[in-house]
């Protein structure tokens, strides 16, 4: 299930949903302040309508972050009148996130999608960059044809193509631009894999070097966010899904400790309550900024990453130190200590 579906299931959700909110009892009503609601929320299982504990819910604008309860419920209480944007985070479900009318107290239902292939969303076909032979620059608005598979794409402004779900197996891929010679080349796609070419058009009618192949495992998620870019920038510290399935980390703080400068702190649960924590230029440390699925988390005084996330949830993440590289959608007043991304598996 895409992002586009996802999100218009959600809007037509909550707007069937809000009309039949159910009013509690007059005693309660009479009780609670006539400019605020206290409303219900029951999160199951899309499949199974079995309730769904231990959900994250994030509320954007009144900064709140709390879980369901074993009985799948949670409530968002004394809040007022007004539309939020809620995100419903689970490590064995699709991410949820949409916009939620709050008008009078009620109960209302949201349903979850569980992850069925752990491939979902990884991306398989050939992605690259075309550069002049001469002067190294990339080349926007080359063709990049695959006749085979009747995919075209064109270059953007840094040379750089996409040709996602191609079928596994040879492909040849033709590039052409007007004042270029044209070169075509086979190229070979593996199954749950992107393979990731640099391609050189030159001028002339001279010989070139064989175009350079790399063979990567992507998450479209992470290509649509940005990650991949970024990591090819050079700034921060980088996690992908193959390094998880690779290292095998029971939580999430495990798979960054491998990094210098991130520290591991126990919170006030106990030992095994593990904090993120950066050093910073001094002696000690800080609490970074963290973001899940591009949304600031906030509470994390109060409970752990690790609470909130499952490694094997996880797509990808980023680790900026300080406020150098820091991507700019990301940065400004309390970043100072540094920021971490946090992106998770979506649903292809």
């Amino acid at each position: 299930m895409n992002a586009n579906r996802l999100l218009t299931g959600w809007a037509t959700l909550l707007l069937a949903a809000v009309p039949a909110i159910s009013a509690p009892q007059a005693g309660a009503q009479e009780t609670q302040d006539a400019s605020t609601v206290t409303v219900t929320g029951n999160v199951v299982d899309q499949t199974t309508g079995e309730p769904i504990p231990g959900v994250v819910i994030v509320v954007d604008g009144l900064d709140m972050s709390f879980y369901t309860e074993s009985d799948g419920k949670f409530t968002i209480a004394d809040v007022p009148r007004g539309t939020y944007t809620l995100q419903l985070i689970h490590k064995d479900y699709q991410r949820l996130d949409g916009d939620l009318g709050i008008d009078r107290p009620g109960e209302f239902f949201l349903h979850m999608t569980p992850f069925e292939d752990p491939n979902e969303g990884m991306v398989t076909g050939i992605l690259g960059v075309v550069q002049d032979g001469v002067n190294g620059r990339p080349i926007p608005e080359v063709v990049v044809n695959v006749p085979g598979a009747g995919q075209v794409d064109r270059t953007d402004a840094d040379g750089r193509f996409a040709l996602p779900d191609l079928a596994p197996g040879r492909h040849e891929v033709a590039f052409s631009h007007l004042g270029y010679r044209q070169r075509s080349e086979t190229i070979e796609v593996q199954p749950g894999h992107a393979t990731r070419i640099q391609v050189v058009l030159a001028v002339d009618a001279i010989a070139l070097d064989p175009i350079g192949v790399t063979v990567d495992r992507l998450d479209r998620a992470l290509e649509d966010a940005g990650f991949y870019q970024r990591r090819e920038d050079g700034w921060g510290y980088f996690v992908d899904r193959e390094d998880i399935e690779r290292w095998n980390p029971i939580t999430v703080t495990d798979a960054l400790t491998r990094f210098h400068g991130v520290a591991i702190t126990s919170g006030s649960g106990g030992p095994f309550q593990r904090r993120l924590r950066l050093r910073g230029r001094g002696a000690g440390t800080c609490t970074p900024r963290v973001y899940l699925d591009g949304t600031m988390l906030s509470g994390l005084q109060t409970f752990s990453v690790n609470d909130i996330v499952d490694p094997m949830s996880v797509a990808g993440i980023e680790v900026y130190r300080g406020v150098a590289g820091i991507p700019a959608q990301y940065s400004g007043v309390a970043t100072s200590c540094g920021v971490v991304l946090i992106w998770l598996r979506r649903g292809g």
